[in-house]
């Protein structure tokens, strides 16, 4: 296990580095990532770690240890505090315990209780660890979680949106009860109205349900769930043309649902499929058949090829395919590009023209909705090729059709990257914009930036960091600094006055940030430059 991160904080040097050197931090279990002199300091130093623990006495200069711990632990909420100090009165220990700080010790340093109180800590820190990695905790939270989890498998499965090779490992961890055998059937149940029942409107989808699930039973294995506005039904034979066993049954889930609880619903039958890769096909058309319920009459159970003549299997474009490409335009590199689109163009090679057509015009329309999505239709050059496409498009699909879509989606993707590139910056800029406005003020905090940007400090320090090569604190420490000097050099002004007008209320922090970044103190530095 790694070692926990420690800061010891104390505005006392050979306390400092007394704490440091007195007490063997390996053999506990820990390492001091950093020491600071001061509450200040601290903060500063914590942007930088991954900190667990903080050690800090509390009367320190510019700022105290009880209000550096409020700031810290509202940035980093899980972090540990024990607060060090030779004040008895109860009026600190009680402002400790407001900041649920672990442990207070006191002056003078006993290192003997001091290594107790880091191993207490050491224990707690462990068990909260222990507590996440629970094996039995983590079994008995995934079981309880297994039916929702199970459930919405089945639903992105019909939907279609579960890559392909995902759903026979998710097929294993859930264990449906229609594995095993060779021919699948989707069914689409909805209700068509509703009369004046006990049945509240929330409960009425869970009775049809269960009906499915009791008419069915014994005559075939079946998977039946609620997915939106429909019941949805799976169910597995062992023989094919099962169709009108599966229509009869269906019927008298409707008829039963009619009886029993005063409400119509409808069923839409699918096409039966021999792989779980193709189910979302015949749950599609389980769907589509419920659309003909106005000819065929409500209240019955609809077979889609009754409905329809049967026709060629045609490619189509589902959801899966429709995020994938997503992807790969936000994210992918041009081979993966390129490889997805040559999967879809792959589906219509045996097709008939006039189906390369619509599939490659479907196609396009897959790709237009993603640049609405995201605004590229005001890109002026996407945009335009769209615009070409769609309009010099013929019955046949070429080489040179897969340049045009490849084209498009190259674009779209340099731009989504540009994007984020460009609003990365633009947050960058526009924070050392309103920074370099109120650098004067002394409580410009990370937070009142962020509630001005409306993003939240992590994903802001991250972004900043990235984009300067330096935290908030730093830049905000320099560009005070860099001020103070220019008043310096321009103006006969108290330094105590020169602290209060670039942001700092406190002079003597004031001076001890200077010196600490040039050397000298302000005076001294008037004098010698």
């Amino acid at each position: 296990m790694d070692k926990y991160k420690i800061m010891i904080v104390d505005d006392e040097e050979d306390v400092r580095e007394g704490i440091v050197s007195r007490i063997n931090w390996d053999k506990l279990g820990y390492v001091v990532a950093a020491v600071a002199e001061n509450g200040q300091d601290a903060l500063e130093k914590a942007e930088n770690y991954d900190l667990d623990v903080v050690l800090t006495d509390i009367k320190m200069p510019f700022m105290n240890g009880l209000d550096m711990s409020a700031q810290l632990t509202r940035r980093q909420p899980g972090i540990k505090i024990i607060i060090l100090s030779g004040f008895e009165e109860f009026e600190y220990a009680k402002a400790a315990i407001k900041l649920n700080v672990l442990e207070y010790v006191l002056k003078p340093i006993n290192v003997a209780e001091l290594t107790e109180v880091f191993l207490r800590v050491k224990q707690l820190l462990d068990n909260n660890i222990a507590e996440q990695r629970d094996i039995e905790a983590l079994r008995d939270y995934y079981q309880r979680s297994l039916p929702i989890m199970r459930e919405r498998f089945l639903t992105e499965l019909l939907w279609g949106v579960v890559p392909d090779d995902e759903i026979s490992n998710q097929q294993r961890q859930y264990k449906l009860s229609v594995d095993g055998m060779p021919y699948l059937v989707a069914l689409a149940f909805q209700l068509d109205e509703k009369a004046d029942i006990a049945l509240s409107l929330e409960l009425a989808p869970i009775s049809v349900k269960r009906v499915i699930e009791e008419q069915f039973a014994g005559r075939c294995l079946i998977e039946a769930f609620i997915s939106s506005s429909i019941i949805a039904a799976v169910t597995a034979w062992d023989t094919p043309n099962r169709i009108g066993e599966i229509q009869s049954i269906a019927n008298e889930v409707c008829t039963h649902c009619l009886r029993a609880f005063g409400f119509t619903i409808s069923a839409g039958i699918g096409r039966a499929c021999t792989d779980m890769r193709e189910l979302h096909n015949s749950f599609s058309e389980a769907r589509s058949a419920l659309e003909y319920k106005h000819i065929a009459g409500y209240g019955k159970a609809i077979y889609i090829r009754d409905m329809e003549v049967a026709r060629r299997e045609t490619p189509s474009i589902g959801a899966r395919e429709e995020e994938n490409l997503l992807f790969a335009i936000k994210f992918g590199s041009k081979k993966q590009l390129e490889d997805c689109i040559d999967s879809f163009l792959l589906k219509q090679e045996d097709c008939l023209d006039w189906e390369k057509q619509a599939y490659a015009l479907s196609l396009f329309s897959v790709i237009y909705r993603i640049a609405q999505r995201y605004e590229l239709t005001h890109a002026k050059d996407i945009y335009e090729r769209l615009h070409n496409f769609i309009s010099g498009y013929n019955t046949t699909v070429t080489g040179a059709t897969k340049e045009k879509i490849f084209d498009i989606c190259t674009r779209m993707s340099e731009y989504l990257r540009t994007q984020r590139e460009t609003a990365a910056q633009n947050l960058a800029q526009k924070a050392k914009a309103f920074i370099d406005a109120h650098y004067y003020e002394n409580d410009l905090s990370v937070e009142r930036v962020c509630e001005y940007l409306h993003v939240s400090p992590s994903y802001f320090s991250t972004i900043f960091r990235q984009e300067t090569g330096r935290s908030y604190i730093q830049y905000l420490t320099e560009l005070r600094l860099n001020k103070a000097v220019e008043l310096l050099r321009a103006t006969d002004e108290k330094t105590y006055i020169i602290a209060r007008q670039v942001g700092y209320d406190e002079p003597n922090y004031f001076s001890y940030v200077f010196k600490k970044r040039f050397g000298v103190s302000p005076t001294r530095y008037r004098q010698i430059k």
